[in-house]
């Protein structure tokens, strides 16, 4: 009988360490009292019974139960379990999120805040919040539909017809790329031997540059120049310069006109032709008298010495 006892007591103990342990397995604080709500998800992936409830960072407690509404299982009731010493206010919510880069799920609870606090066995609105992997999800999926448009449009694209086409163009352009080759290697060759040219006309440019900046203050002096003679020239009273040049001209268009008619001294000595033959014998002969006396002093010119 003692030893039946032990052996009871034994399995009795056995069963306690189980259930205990158990609860700690799952997370459950052996000695903390828990209260249980309730959650509604249309989709649980990566939830497991003892998935961790948190708020701000701080486990709080565990996923109890999962079970579904309906027999399309589109509907499931989250039951979990948070410590009775956190009060929760009644706009309050139940986030479900990605705890980590496996995709699995957790709990974490949004405290509102309202001053009226929910009990034990109330719902709690739910919600879900898009992990790292629910964003780059929903941005794949638009590329791969993108992805898809343009490998449907490469396979019309690359039909027989167009790949002829595309093998013609791609001779092209290795004929054309042959072709800048030869043009780059003969530029080449050029620039090699016209290379002493090249130097001696850079150095002459470069000549003619320092020139133009020595000579800076010179040409700056005749623009200068210049233009104060173009300013002159707009500021003279051209039109009284060529009326008076008109009047002179006139003048002596009258002159010319009465020496052509004879009249005056002038006049007589060109249109008298035998006064200008008498004048010009005159002249000759006072010419032939002047290079004698030049020629015989003496002739003309008798000295006597006492």
């Amino acid at each position: 009988m003692k030893t039946e006892f032990k052996v009871g007591l034994f399995g009795l103990l056995v069963l306690v360490i189980l259930f205990f342990g158990i609860k700690f397995l799952k997370g459950s604080d052996i000695f903390q009292k828990e209260n249980v709500y309730y959650a509604t998800y249309n989709d649980v992936s990566g939830m497991l019974v003892s998935s961790n409830v948190f708020i701000n960072g701080l486990r709080v407690g565990y996923v109890k139960e999962i079970t579904t509404t309906n027999e399309r299982a589109d509907n499931f009731v989250v039951a979990f379990t948070v410590r009775s010493d956190i009060k929760i206010p009644e706009d309050s919510k139940i986030l479900l999120f990605s705890s980590d880069l496996l995709g699995s799920k957790a709990l974490k609870l949004q405290l509102g805040n309202s001053s009226k606090i929910i009990n034990d066995g109330d719902t709690i609105k739910s919600d879900k919040e898009l992990g790292m992997l629910d964003n780059l999800g929903a941005s794949i999926s638009p590329m791969m539909n993108n992805l898809d448009s343009i490998l449907s449009s490469l396979n019309n694209i690359l039909n027989i017809q167009n790949q002829n086409s595309l093998q013609n163009t791609i001779a092209n352009i290795e004929t054309t790329t042959e072709r800048l080759g030869n043009i780059t290697t003969n530029l080449d060759n050029l620039m090699s031997s016209e290379k002493t040219k090249l130097a001696k006309i850079i150095e002459n440019t470069e000549s003619i540059t320092s020139n133009l900046k020595d000579n800076n203050q010179k040409l700056t002096n005749i623009i200068q120049n210049v233009d104060n003679i173009v300013d002159s020239a707009a500021k003279a009273n051209i039109g009284s310069t060529l009326i008076e040049t008109g009047k002179s001209i006139e003048r002596l268009n009258s002159v010319l006109g009465v020496i052509e008619k004879g009249k005056g001294n002038v006049g007589l000595l060109i249109n008298d032709e035998e006064l200008y033959k008498s004048l010009d014998n005159s002249a000759k002969n006072l010419n032939k008298l002047i290079e004698d006396i030049k020629e015989n002093p003496k002739k003309y010119i008798n000295v006597s010495v006492f």
